[in-house]
């Protein structure tokens, strides 16, 4: 059982992230991950329906609790008489993994506290990093994301990846090309599942390959300095070209998603990777993905290696001259540099 005090400080803390940060999000995204927190808070999956009459009132709720709690902090986790800060991952856990539940915490988009407790489906050693793959989510806030990882620490959520794979492979079998063509081959059309929905999971199952390998790469490529960075976007789009230049570092790396599905010689995976990329992504990397697509579909590896090692050193010169000028002449030229990209990207 999990302690009664440990789960109202953890809500708590949840809501007093989303009080303070829930401003951050378009309208549309909001209400969209505030529908997918009504159905996880009550165990549904992604493909249950939920009524109007039921989430509009929890919604209400929700929205008053936030207006209560604006500009209160977070507060210590307590726990078996030690007190914890909300980040101690490991001093927390030390009381939870034993009852088989698992806590994180961390710093997302917009600098946003995020929290969430689940329950430990496998636990794993590997490259030196404690993984827990975590099944069903306990409590959470607003923000998440398939993977999260802090220090030697790395979560890969699986609720999260059931959520983003439902919508999107939905959305692939309407979409004209091979690599959608491939995936829906491969798993079958989404008409043809049936509960349990055996050919789903296996996409959960390679997708979250992707990211255990993004998270330890990420945290292998991790630089001190660029997290100063990141904390002095204040909201501006500077922060999503900082992170997704650490994004870009990370899957090109020989840690991460791209190399791995290259030594493995896995098409599944690596075209569940270009399919899967955010906006985002697709419009800093498409000339790229395209590049991989193409080569992949002849399986010319050799080709792939040689797209792979020349990105990212791309990447890491680019990361090395911001990190230069932000050393020389702070963030205002940082974020001139930055803006550059959504017209005509780093060379």
């Amino acid at each position: 059982m999990l302690n009664t005090e440990l789960l109202d400080t953890v809500r708590y803390n949840c809501n007093v992230s989303d009080a303070n940060y829930w401003g951050y999000f378009s309208l549309c995204s909001l209400l969209l991950r505030l529908r997918e927190l009504f159905k996880i808070e009550r165990s549904l999956e992604p493909w249950d329906s939920v009524k109007n009459e039921e989430i509009f009132p929890w919604i209400e709720k929700k929205e008053n609790t936030w207006k209560e709690l604006e500009n209160a902090s977070l507060t210590p986790v307590s726990l078996n008489g030690n007190s914890y800060s909300p980040f101690d991952i490991d001093g927390i856990n030390n009381y939870l993994v034993n009852n088989g539940f698992v806590y994180g915490a961390g710093y997302a988009l917009f600098m946003k506290p995020s929290f969430f407790i689940g329950t430990i489906n496998r636990f794993e050693k590997i490259d030196g990093y404690n993984v827990y793959v975590v099944d069903k989510e306990i409590l959470r806030d607003i923000f998440s994301s398939p993977g999260m990882s802090l220090g030697k620490t790395v979560y890969i959520r699986l609720t999260d990846i059931k959520y983003r794979l439902w919508e999107n492979i939905h959305s692939w079998h309407r979409k004209k090309g091979h690599i959608y063509e491939f995936i829906l081959s491969k798993f079958n059309h989404p008409s043809d599942w049936h509960y349990p929905f055996k050919e789903f999971y296996s996409i959960v199952d390679k997708y979250s390959k992707i990211v255990l390998y993004h998270e330890i790469a990420e945290q292998e490529e991790n630089l001190p300095l660029w997290d100063e960075i990141i904390k002095e976007c204040d909201n501006s789009k500077t922060e999503h070209i900082i992170r997704g230049i650490r994004d870009f570092i990370a899957d090109f790396s020989e840690k991460g998603p791209v190399y791995r599905a290259l030594v493995e010689r896995d098409k599944e995976l690596l075209y569940l990777y270009i399919a899967s990329q955010g906006a985002y992504q697709k419009k800093i990397l498409q000339p790229v993905l395209s590049q991989i697509e193409k080569a992949c579909s002849t399986n010319d590896w050799k080709n792939i290696e040689q797209i792979r090692t020349l990105e990212f050193k791309k990447w890491k010169n680019n990361q090395e001259h911001i990190l230069e000028l932000f050393k020389l002449k702070g963030f205002e030229e940082v974020k001139n540099l930055t803006d550059k990209i959504f017209e005509v990207g780093l060379n």
